[in-house]
């Protein structure tokens, strides 16, 4: 063999013998499967655009452990110089060149975001600020604007009642009010199925909304909350104050047993001292509660008092109730007095 056409060959062997394995490196599913240390797929945050070459760190940090060469290598190859910020989730079953190619386009995965019901609007923003890019006062920001919210048929006093619980699929660097209009949408959606025709056309979306909420507070057990809703409708339509202790808790801005100088509490949301439903939502309602307040059940009840087995009593009267309430208050006495004898006993 000639001697150029042996070097040719040569060149041409040792090409493949360098660049085969990496090629296959590249192109490997089961590459990255390899290089795990941890048993799940690992989650990167980026909250702001990071450069190609840093990202090398951040994956041998999360337990990805790739040869610096192959890496630098293949990400020259494939020309990403960036990262966009998100989230990014890398997999087993990935291979080096679909990684790259997913961080440099910035094909982001969504994220889990679970809004749980009958909370507070400190306490929702709180689980926004944990789950997203975003903090706190962002959403509160955006919450607290009223001409913003009047557009998705909205406002500062009804907007608590509108972040439906739900478990959502979103972007991690999904914007405050994207994120907001989102949770609205599927509370409206949740009202529509119990409102013929646009829910906002009329003020009752309104009323089961403020309903379902003091309901979502009040009840202890699920089968309770139809005829809780039913209670509260009853009362109101015969005239009377609603007198919901929930509405109390909201205006002193505390969750506790409540004492009797707290009723003659004034402030707009104490249904001790106002006629009707307070001015608006007192927590977020979950889909039952909205069901309790928009289809109660149908019955006489006027009046209800917690009772020692952890439910509620319901009575038609009011001589009923006075005995069902002293049966709790005698309860909730011995408690206290076994309480205090086992202190004692103590020491």
């Amino acid at each position: 063999m000639k001697p150029f056409v042996l070097q040719i060959v040569l060149f041409f062997a040792s090409f493949l013998l360098v660049f085969s394995p990496r090629n296959y490196l590249l192109h490997s599913n089961g590459f990255l499967d390899r290089s795990f240390s941890p048993q799940d797929d690992i989650s990167l945050y980026f909250d702001r655009a990071l450069p190609m070459d840093s990202v090398f760190n951040v994956l041998v940090k999360e337990g990805l452990y790739i040869n610096s060469d192959v890496f630098e290598w293949a990400r020259r190859l494939s020309g990403w110089k960036s990262v966009p910020r998100g989230h990014y989730l890398v997999t087993k079953s990935s291979s080096l060149d679909q990684l790259l190619e997913k961080l440099g386009r910035g094909l982001q995965d969504p994220i889990s975001l679970t809004i749980l019901p009958g909370k507070s609007i400190e306490s929702i923003i709180d689980q926004l600020d944990q789950q997203s890019l975003y903090n706190e006062n962002d959403f509160l920001e955006v919450l607290k604007d009223d001409t913003w919210l009047s557009k998705i048929n909205s406002d500062t006093t009804r907007v608590l009642g509108q972040l439906y619980p739900e478990t959502y699929s979103v972007y991690w660097t999904d914007k405050p009010k994207t994120i907001i209009s989102r949770l609205i949408d599927e509370n409206t959606k949740a009202l529509s199925r119990f409102i013929d025709g646009d829910p906002y056309t009329s003020s009752r979306w309104e009323e089961i909304i403020i309903m379902a909420s003091i309901i979502e507070w009040e009840y202890r057990f699920e089968e309770e909350k139809k005829r809780i809703g039913g209670l509260y409708w009853n009362r109101l339509n015969s005239n009377m104050r609603l007198q919901a202790d929930p509405t109390v808790n909201f205006a002193l801005g505390q969750r506790r047993r409540l004492l009797y100088k707290d009723y003659s509490f004034e402030h707009p949301y104490n249904t001790y001292q106002i006629n009707g439903l307070p001015p608006g939502p007192i927590t977020n309602p979950s889909y039952s509660s909205l069901e309790a307040a928009a289809c109660p059940e149908r019955h006489e009840y006027l009046y209800m008092v917690a009772s020692p087995k952890g439910t509620h009593t319901f009575s038609t009267s009011y001589e009923d109730h006075l005995k069902a309430s002293k049966i709790w208050r005698d309860w909730i006495q011995e408690q206290y007095r076994i309480k205090r004898d086992r202190e004692q006993s103590s020491f």
